[in-house]
């Protein structure tokens, strides 16, 4: 908390405003931002200058001709690690350490567990690993003295604690996914489905509560609509099961062995093949739309798509093959875990994120065929 504490002093010499929060250790979870007093909603609790957002606007010139041409990802990471100025090794104090980087990020892990990511998380991983690959190749040649690990810790905080953040001149330069900030005391903050509104304007970043806390309570902003899935492979971890409204699971892995050739083509042709999604509270219309396709003669079919059919005619159907989907994906579930159970590979805290994500997913299946039967 030492270092917490001489960041917080020179965040607010530096003009940060923070009012009526504060950081605090919490048990199993690390550093997260609570309620040091009773707050209103729309109580403005921490308002971040725009000249201390590390952007690439304030990034060293010579680091950015190093890496001419690099993604504002891999210059921000590289930063983190070449950059020797005092105000930066203020804040890389506080950030987590390379051991807790490995533990908890997927893209750290050993292949054998990554082999055991669910099909969704393992789609995700693999685009991270190829985003990853194309920075450290530009990075190394411009590095050569700098560790694929020290980089890849950089570029999983860079990934895991940005911000979007545009002004007028990088609205037009740069791409969407390079629009990126970090930014003080901000990053301390926990993901929440409900948090805090964040805002940004050219002079500053302002994080306002949109609900009452009473003193003690944690405050959290939110990251992004997002499933466990992503969560996991993109921050390290997973909301408890119930509390993530935006989670659910993909079924093509359990569906696209169902369907004949000439199904798939006609599916193909009508924008339905894949992409089949189920959560807490229904399979999603392409889902459904591909599965009434084995219950129906293709014209009935395509009578629903017209419109000339109504869809509800169908459903008993539909959910008699929703449930033989769901039975094959939790025997899967079930499988993995006994795999998981067996791996020897990495840490415990790594099989134990990982068996969670498994978990969740049994549990919101087993809740909807409860439900279909």
């Amino acid at each position: 908390m030492e270092a917490i504490q001489r960041l917080l002093a020179w965040a607010k010499v530096h003009g940060v405003v923070i009012k009526g929060i504060g950081p605090e250790p919490l048990p199993g979870r690390g550093i997260g931002i609570v309620a040091k007093r009773n707050l209103k909603a729309k109580e403005d609790i921490l308002t971040v200058p725009a000249a201390l957002l590390r952007s690439i606007g304030n990034t060293p010139r010579a680091i950015i001709r190093n890496l001419k041409g690099a993604t504002v990802h891999a210059i921000l990471a590289a930063s983190l690690c070449v950059d020797t100025s005092p105000d930066l090794a203020l804040w890389r104090a506080v950030l987590p350490t390379e051991d807790d980087i490995t533990t908890c990020m997927p893209l750290s892990w050993p292949a054998a567990l990554q082999e055991l990511l669910p099909p969704a998380a393992r789609a995700l991983l693999d685009k991270q690993a190829a985003k990853f690959a194309r920075d450290w190749a530009r990075v190394s040649a411009a590095y050569p003295s700098l560790t694929r690990e020290a980089y890849l810790h950089a570029w999983h905080l860079v990934n895991s604690r940005s911000f979007y953040h545009t002004t007028r001149a990088t609205e037009k330069r740069l791409p969407t996914e390079d629009h990126m900030v970090l930014q003080p005391v901000a990053d301390l903050f926990n993901h929440s489905p409900d948090g805090c509104s964040v805002s940004f304007d050219e002079d500053r970043y302002t994080i306002t509560t949109t609900t009452s806390y009473e003193k003690g309570r944690e405050l959290f902003i939110r990251y992004g609509s997002h499933s466990n899935d992503f969560l996991l492979v993109e921050y390290g971890f997973t909301l408890p099961s119930g509390m993530n409204k935006w989670d659910e699971i993909c079924l093509d892995p359990y569906m696209t062995s169902l369907f004949s050739p000439r199904r798939k083509k006609t599916l193909q042709d009508a924008g339905f093949w894949g992409e089949w999604m189920l959560d807490s509270e229904t399979a999603c219309y392409r889902t459904q739309t591909a599965l009434r396709l084995l219950c129906l003669p293709l014209a009935t079919w395509r009578a629903v798509l017209d419109g000339q059919r109504d869809e509800n005619e169908d459903a008993e159907a539909v959910d008699k093959e929703l449930l033989k989907v769901l039975r094959r994906c939790e025997k899967d579930i079930k499988s993995k875990v006994m795999d998981l159970d067996r791996c020897m590979a990495g840490n415990e805290e790594m099989a134990s994120s990982l068996r969670r994500r498994w978990l969740q997913m049994k549990e919101l299946v087993v809740t909807t065929m409860a439900r279909l039967q």
